[in-house]
């Protein structure tokens, strides 16, 4: 830690999703009972993530990435469609046993042709990677191509890219293997994010690429999904914040995939730690900067009303001065008339 800092002041503060001002329990605002302001405008404020318990509901497969178009060409006639996988966090068996069910049943809707019992999707634990291929009973040319699936729904299956696989007889079978490992536990970790505590120097590449941040924390997460996460700042990352009063916090949740989580209204607490910093008396920093009177935070109250009370006072005098103005005026034109 720098030696010529000091810390001026702390806050800590104990956040409930619950009882957010407005929002929801993902992204929320609540309103601080008094503001924090700085003592003096040349300090600066950071905050920490201390802790955080969030229940682990969300999804990895949700409504944003679910849907897989397809095209099937059997027997020289080519369908097409999309179908929708169900919302969750699967593994790798349970999610191919999902995907060939749904495909089975688009197929028999879309053609008349029921593949259910010839469609083989396997998983080799040996080496990390799938299969999808026919069992035929026939020999009719039957080829499927997965044409438009999002990145994580690729990924879960060790694709970067859309594939085929098909048959033209029994003994002539083209499978479709994937090119990486599958990868099912694409959430490691939550960020906790926010919209109005600014930062001015940290960038991320997240979401999207190199972009400021809005990151407080990151929250690994080491348990189950349908248990509740319990992380603990042990990194000790602080952020400096650009704000010269916090009276309001918004905090929203997001993923490696999505800036924002749905916990489907499950709330989550957390603790921060707000603390202003300056540079200390005797630091050649502090000397570069030139002295200015504090700000007493504990009468901001008092300054505010006192502030209304003075514009309501203006507003009574100019609606004096008005009518003093108005009478004159009609004294003049009676005298010139």
């Amino acid at each position: 830690m720098d030696t010529s800092l000091n810390i001026v002041a702390t806050y800590n503060l104990f956040i409930g999703s619950a009882y957010r001002s407005n929002g929801t329990t993902s992204n929320f605002t609540i309103n601080l009972v008094r503001p924090i302001i700085l003592s003096n405008p040349n300090n600066w404020f950071s905050i920490r993530v201390g802790s955080a318990e969030i229940p682990y509901n969300f999804k990895l497969i949700n409504s944003t990435n679910n849907q897989i178009t397809y095209q099937i060409v059997r027997n020289s006639i080519t369908y097409s469609a999309t179908i929708t996988i169900e919302p969750g966090n699967y593994n790798i068996l349970t999610l191919l046993t999902e995907f060939k069910s749904k495909l089975s049943s688009s197929i028999l809707t879309v053609t008349g042709y029921d593949p259910s019992s010839n469609l083989n999707f396997t998983y080799n634990r040996n080496t990390g990677k799938v299969t999808f291929s026919f069992l035929p009973t026939d020999s009719i040319t039957t080829t499927i191509s997965i044409l438009n699936a999002d990145p994580v729904i690729l990924r879960c299956f060790g694709y970067t890219n859309v594939f085929v696989f098909g048959y033209t007889s029994p003994s002539n079978i083209t499978p479709s293997t994937s090119t990486q490992n599958v990868n099912v536990s694409q959430n490691t970790a939550i960020y906790v994010r926010s919209e109005n505590l600014t930062q001015t120097s940290n960038f991320e590449s997240v979401v999207s690429s190199n972009e400021a941040s809005d990151i407080l924390a990151k929250c690994q997460i080491m348990s189950l999904p349908g248990t509740l996460i319990q992380w603990t700042n042990s990194t000790d990352l602080e952020i400096d914040l650009s704000n010269k009063i916090i009276d309001t916090i918004n905090l929203y949740l997001g993923d490696a995939q999505n800036y924002e989580l749905d916990l489907g209204n499950l709330d989550w607490t957390c603790r921060l730690t707000v603390q202003e910093w300056s540079y200390k008396q005797d630091s050649h920093a502090q000397d570069r900067i030139p002295a200015t009177p504090s700000i007493d935070p504990t009468v901001y109250d008092e300054l505010v009303k006192t502030r209304n009370k003075a514009l309501q006072r203006l507003e009574k005098l100019k609606s004096k001065v008005n009518v003093v103005d108005a009478t004159q005026e009609i004294k003049k034109n009676r005298q010139e008339g």
